[in-house]
């Protein structure tokens, strides 16, 4: 059995700053870290080192950061079988400027060039598939191939690609900033009406089950017909980078291990939780020990 991760695969170089930042003046940075990055290539690192079989269908250029991605990827035993490497393209990266008093994070992304490529997926018993909306084709195409498998889409942001996706999968997830887009409304917890108003707008995409996760705020679900709240955990954050991702990696676990839903959410809320305290996306990805041990410390 196995989970496929089909997106984005990017290197990112943090720059952590604690003093606001002034145009037209010159910093002097002595303090960077550099990592994989991506919603597909953080979720695919989150699952293979939580011990599930895990494909990651993205592409990448034969350059230097290409090169250290799939360095990155075959130390977590990601299976790279369909990761695509061209000489012809650019290795998409993020500079990532990294706000150490609240966490915050403004990300500067160079996306590299796209190129369509069919796929001739393995036979292979699926899962899960995760897909972050950045390749809608490939994403739709695995859907279709593995018709028994679960499917989940990290829905970031309302683009095209991502709404291309979205009528196809079982479970959307989006953020907060998706929902608004989507709906034009702002989720507003005191408002309960609101938010059911919204989220029912959300769930209608796909006519299945939707999330809509909050941030530090926590996550609307749906249990037995109503919507529910889940508070998020609390966490000194020191840099959100691939907080997001996270969430989606540990959903898609929770989803190939056959958790209940709420079980699923609380273990990638905490996931999620625990990550936003160290610098950089994926390498703030915690153990699962971890997280199952801050689950039942909070559960006592």
């Amino acid at each position: 059995m196995a989970v496929i991760c089909v997106g984005q695969s990017v290197y990112d170089i943090v720059i952590p700053y604690d003093t606001a930042l002034v145009e037209n003046q010159k910093y002097r940075v002595t303090r960077r870290l550099e990592c994989g990055g991506g919603p597909a290539l953080n979720a695919a690192y989150l699952c293979a080192v939580w011990g599930e079989q895990t494909y990651l269908v993205s592409r990448i250029g034969e350059d230097d950061y290409g090169k250290k991605i799939k360095r990155i990827l075959l130390e977590a035993g990601v299976h790279l079988e369909y990761l695509v490497e061209r000489d012809n393209i650019e290795t998409p990266y993020s500079i990532i400027l990294s706000n150490s008093d609240n966490g915050s994070r403004t990300i500067f992304n160079f996306p590299g060039e796209v190129q369509d490529k069919h796929y001739e997926y393995p036979a292979l018993d699926v899962d899960v598939i995760l897909s972050d909306g950045h390749l809608p084709k490939l994403s739709i195409q695995a859907i279709r191939r593995y018709p028994a498998a679960l499917s989940v889409l990290d829905a970031g942001t309302c683009r095209e690609s991502t709404m291309e996706v979205a009528p196809h999968v079982d479970y959307i997830v989006c953020s907060e900033d998706f929902a608004r887009q989507y709906t034009g409304k702002a989720v507003d917890l005191e408002k309960p009406e609101l938010c059911r108003e919204i989220f029912g707008q959300i769930k209608e995409i796909n006519k299945r089950h939707a999330v809509i996760t909050l941030g530090e705020k926590g996550l609307l679900y749906e249990a037995d017909g109503e919507l529910k709240h889940l508070p998020a955990y609390p966490a000194k954050a020191v840099d959100t980078s691939g907080a997001g991702d996270i969430f989606h990696g540990a959903f898609a676990f929770g989803l190939a291990k056959n958790l209940p839903l709420l079980s699923i959410l609380k273990l990638s809320s905490m996931a999620s939780s625990i990550s936003v305290e160290s610098l950089g996306g994926q390498t703030s990805i915690p153990a699962l020990d971890l997280v199952e041990d801050k689950l039942k410390e909070r559960e006592r």
